[in-house]
């Protein structure tokens, strides 16, 4: 679903589901009270906290006092226990950094929730929709808004629907957003506490104080002493004691070098390398920042490779000219790592490789498209760092972070439009890769939405957003990747049809996902849009298509049998192929589908025969339903036909002993006879 629809057509019906006590599937809008129910997998999926976090908020949490004099995570838990009922929800205000994060899972943890329960909720919409959040019983949720300018009026209104439910349920949820973001006017009555910025002194103390005591005194001793400033960011704080406390020897100033991402250091390198016989050392210095802990061999071709682009000539002898590997290591303080065979930045300098690309591309602007260009050549198909294409896709991610890292998302876009293979899949890569990223990720979909929606959108681009969306993105966040594969599906031109299709079948070979998948394909094809209804349909019979490794909704044999979730599919699955059969461009091929299906030997009678009577019930007398039942196949497919016939015979003649005849269009188009 996007943004501005929610055109679900249907039956209702109810399944226990895990993690939710109930699961109630609508196939029509339900509202009350502006709140439109949901079925069970669609509620946002939630992650557990990392132990390791969980320990410092338990054991290291500063709580800053507020404005009421209390602390404010005190204050907020005080909000959520008061003396005329419990409040089970509660909005955490303030600008990223002033320390949120923790203090959300403090107040759950104080309110009596386990660690064990607490859940961040992935945003997995395009939308938000408080129809979405969970609520299970005697769990806490953060849900992080902060990457929204605004919020809709009518996920304020949801508001106070969901905390009867989560008070029903005795479950809680911690939004986090910022003052701009968060106007409720009158739609709205969550208590909220606005949060100040803590001190960043007490905060790097009281991490240190639990992960290294003996330490404490780093923070006040020359050089680490001036690195913490009144305006230090909470986050930065909690990262200066880790660094101290994961040093391995009481070396403070590799300490400052790395909380300062080693700008004073690469400044003092690049003064010292900066005569024309160094310019091979500092190819060498950001071949090895871009393939961190790749073999030598590879991180010493592609750096040969960027001195000659930027106009470089090599020495004559080939591998046999220049200084020994040792010598040029030394020269760029790099290691020998996993046996002497890779080259490493950050086993001696943590976080090095990264400072070195991110202090290239602001120190060299003029070199950015050709560092982008010589990326892309090194991990082609036929380049020295193809396998390493992953290594690649990152580090390029992490540049467009920066100051005009615009340009990656430009460059990559541009590579996938000339058609080159060699550009392409790093370009795929890329931008999969940036989607996910916390901070990119947000605007990167964004743009994958509009791709698929543009009308002057290429074939080759067009056919890139459905293989993005059938990776990692469609693994994380599966209903955003669907809305773009819906939108690409629906294109008149009929560009990235094919690959729409191959990318819904990756999505729907997770078991996790298929219910999901199925569910939304079958909304598609009973959309009110007729383009939205037609792509439906087609996309619907290419999970159905019988040659393929893994049959919907049919479990594959390692996978363990769930009775309310097979249930779920199969009515799902009638509803598709009903659809299908109904649907004029579609039709043709949906009963040749079906009848493939009839005679097919890799499916058992137990699993065809039962579907396919419920797909063709109450239809027997329409000619397309007729002349399935009666055509040649397989000896097999015959004798289905012959039982599936007689079946549909008998339960026909049965209720008209009951009760008289009576032909009329039922809800799904076919005739229906009562």
């Amino acid at each position: 679903m996007t943004e501005l629809e929610d055109d679900v057509t249907g039956t209702v019906q109810n399944a226990d589901a895990t993690g939710n006590a109930r699961v109630t599937q609508v196939g029509h809008n339900y509202e009350e009270h502006h709140h439109r129910y949901v079925r069970g997998w669609e509620y946002l999926r939630g992650v557990g906290v990392d132990n390791h976090e969980m320990d410092l908020v338990e054991n290291a949490f500063v709580d800053t006092p507020g404005a009421h004099g209390a602390g404010q995570v005190a204050h907020a838990v005080s909000m959520m226990k008061r003396v005329d009922g419990r409040s089970h929800a509660l909005v955490l205000l303030g600008e990223p950094g002033v320390g949120r994060r923790a203090a959300a899972l403090r107040v759950l943890r104080d309110a009596g929730v386990p660690r064990e329960r607490i859940r961040w909720l992935v945003l997995d919409w395009d939308r938000p929709r408080t129809e979405q959040i969970p609520h299970t019983k005697g769990h806490g949720f953060v849900l992080d808004l902060t990457g929204y300018r605004s919020l809709p009026e009518d996920f304020y209104t949801g508001l106070a629907d969901y905390q009867k439910e989560a008070e029903a349920a005795e479950a809680f949820l911690i939004i986090l957003a910022t003052p701009g973001t968060w106007a409720p006017g009158a739609f709205a009555t969550m208590p909220s506490v606005r949060l100040v910025h803590p001190p960043a002194k007490e905060i790097a103390e009281a991490h240190l104080r639990h992960l290294a005591a003996g330490r404490l005194d780093w923070l006040t001793g020359v050089p680490l002493d001036a690195l913490l400033a009144e305006a230090t960011q909470a986050s930065d704080a909690a990262r200066l004691a880790w660094l101290v406390a994961q040093a391995t020897e009481d070396d403070r100033d590799s300490v400052k070098q790395e909380y300062t991402d080693w700008k004073q250091h690469l400044h003092d390198w690049f003064e010292r390398y900066s005569a024309p016989e160094d310019l091979r050392e500092r190819a060498l210095l950001v071949a090895a920042a871009l393939l961190e802990g790749v073999p030598a061999g590879v991180v010493l071709e592609a750096a040969d490779q960027l001195f000659v682009e930027v106009g470089g000539v090599l020495p004559p002898g080939g591998a046999l000219a220049g200084r020994d590997l040792d010598l040029r290591l030394g020269a760029i303080e790099a290691s020998s790592v996993g046996g002497g065979e890779s080259i490493s930045l950050d086993a001696e300098h943590h976080g090095l490789a990264g400072a070195v690309l991110q202090y290239v591309w602001q120190q060299r602007p003029q070199l950015r498209r050709g560092l982008l260009e010589w990326a892309s050549r090194i991990s082609a198909p036929n380049g020295i760092a193809v396998r390493h294409l992953r290594r690649v896709a990152t580090s390029l991610a992490q540049l467009s972070l920066l100051p005009g890292g615009a340009t990656v998302l430009s460059v990559a876009s541009t590579w996938i439009d000339t058609g080159r293979s060699a550009h392409r899949e790093l370009a795929v890569e890329v931008l999969e890769t940036m989607a996910l990223h916390p901070l990119t990720g947000a605007g990167v979909r964004k743009q994958l939405y509009d791709w698929a929606h543009q009308k002057n959108t290429s074939e080759a681009l067009a056919q890139a957003v459905a293989e993005i969306c059938s990776g990692r993105l469609g693994q994380t966040y599966p209903r955003i990747a669907l809305t773009r594969l819906r939108l690409l599906a629906s294109r008149e031109d009929g560009r990235a049809h094919e690959a729409v299709a191959k990318a819904v079948r990756t999505l729907a070979s997770t078991p996790e996902q298929r219910t999901l998948v199925l569910s939304e394909i079958v909304d598609w094809s009973e959309s009110a849009n007729e383009a939205v209804r037609r792509a439906g349909a087609s996309t619907f019979l290419a999970l159905a298509d019988g040659t393929g490794d893994n049959l919907l909704p049919l479990p594959i044999a390692q996978e363990p049998a769930d009775d309310s979730i097979d249930a779920l599919a199969g009515q799902l699955f009638t509803s598709g192929w009903r659809a299908a059969l109904i649907e004029p461009d579609t039709a043709e091929r949906a009963y040749a589908q079906l009848a493939a299906w009839l005679d097919s030997p890799v499916l058992s009678d137990d699993q065809v025969l039962p579907l396919t009577a419920e797909i063709l019930r109450g239809s027997i007398g329409r000619e397309g339903p007729a002349a399935l039942l009666v055509s040649h196949g397989t000896d097999l497919g015959r004798t289905r036909r012959r039982t599936l016939l007689d079946q549909l015979l008998s339960e026909q003649s049965a209720s008209l002993t009951v009760v008289a005849p009576v032909t009329e269009p039922g809800s799904d188009g076919l005739p229906t006879t009562a």
